[in-house]
């Protein structure tokens, strides 16, 4: 059987590759070059805990996602001899105040009564990781199941990975419609032309409601580097701040992310870079003379309830994995778990069921 799939980001390409693996000949279409979307923009955070999510279905997809990315980077890196950086680092939510220890220790406790791990950690333990803090800081949360990938040694491994199964890979090519003919999904509609399939999935990310009618919008973020010069520093700190992410190949620092919604608005602004240079240093104060190595932004798929869309569509064979939002790093595993199984087997589940388009379309 010959699957389509529409867009080359962290979504699409591990989906791909399930489907390959599984021996059906595959296509990638994408708007630019494959892998340089939001996913190339992305922190690479794989935290579910620190993100804060409440208990309930999300929360549970985002932890079975997470358990089972050491398994998916061990594949892909023996695969294709790229290392991703992938760091079971564990994730520090510091605390500013009173107020925020006491919000952050509820918060530790609601996942310790689920089975969740994670410790309370007060100033000097904090001190042990990097002792030059802000001394507002009360002491933090540790999450030591979260953890991180470097997104663009990620992107890198799943563009080799695809390649090697010999997936047929169209670029710079938009497509403008899907067509259909007695209720099922006949081809996409291309600005080259016509591509045929037996199954198309739409993994477009925040472009994805361009080409179906899902309610999928973009959030721009804002990010930057620093370099590294200290390399003590083994932990994220994820803050109400910003979220600062030493990378293991100890090259950089990355700092994230700003939230607006101005369209696909492009650039960076004076506004967002002040907001992430203010984050560091109201963390780390000693990182203001720090050399800047990097300026970018990217646009993060999201939806009214800001989560994913993952089903079938309305359309037979006609398939839907798109606005992630924050976690689509995080949930690419089971993301492409659960599409393939969909195509393969005809098996929904919980996930399909709570993540449907037709929430929607009521």
């Amino acid at each position: 059987m010959k699957g389509i799939v529409v867009g080359g980001g962290i979504i699409g390409l591990s989906t791909a590759r399930s489907l390959l693996k599984s021996g059906y000949s595959i296509t990638v279409i994408d708007k630019e070059s494959i892998g340089r979307g939001a996913s190339w923009s992305s922190g690479g955070m794989l935290a579910p805990q620190s993100e804060g999510l409440g208990k309930g279905v999300f929360l549970d997809l985002c932890i079975k996602s997470r358990s089972m990315y050491k398994d998916f980077i061990q594949e892909l890196e023996y695969e294709t001899g790229i290392d991703t950086g992938y760091w079971e680092s564990g994730i520090i939510c510091p605390a500013f105040s009173e107020e925020e220890s006491y919000l952050l220790k509820k918060r530790l406790d609601e996942y310790l009564s689920i089975g969740l791990t994670g410790e309370w950690l007060d100033r000097k333990d904090l001190e042990k990781i990097h002792p030059h803090l802000n001394i507002n800081i009360k002491g933090g949360v540790l999450y030591d199941k979260d953890g991180q990938v470097d997104s663009r040694a990620l992107m890198k491994a799943l563009v080799k990975s695809v390649k090697n199964y010999n997936a047929d890979i169209i670029e710079d090519c938009k497509v403008l419609g899907v067509e259909e003919k007695n209720g099922r999904f006949f081809r996409l509609k291309t600005e080259k032309g016509y591509i045929y399939g037996d199954f198309c999935i739409i993994s477009a990310g925040a472009w994805s409601g361009n080409i179906i009618d899902i309610p999928v919008f973009p959030v721009k973020g804002e990010m930057i580097a620093i370099d590294n010069p200290d390399i003590s520093l083994s932990k994220i700190f994820y803050s109400s701040y910003a979220y600062i992410i030493p990378r293991k190949n100890k090259t950089r620092v990355v700092v994230g992310a700003t939230e607006e919604k101005v369209g696909f608005k492009e650039g960076n602004t004076v506004k967002g870079v002040k907001k992430l240079l203010n984050g560091l240093v109201q963390t780390f104060p000693d990182m203001e003379n720090r050399n800047i190595i990097e300026i970018w932004f990217g646009f993060r798929p999201a939806t009214p309830d800001f989560l994913p869309v993952l089903d079938e569509s309305w359309i037979k064979n006609l398939y839907i994995s798109t606005g992630h939002y924050r976690n689509g790093i995080l949930l690419a595993p089971i993301s492409a778990k659960l599409i393939s199984e969909l195509i393969e087997k005809k098996a929904g589940n919980i996930y399909t069921q709570k993540f449907s388009h037709k929430r929607f379309r009521r």
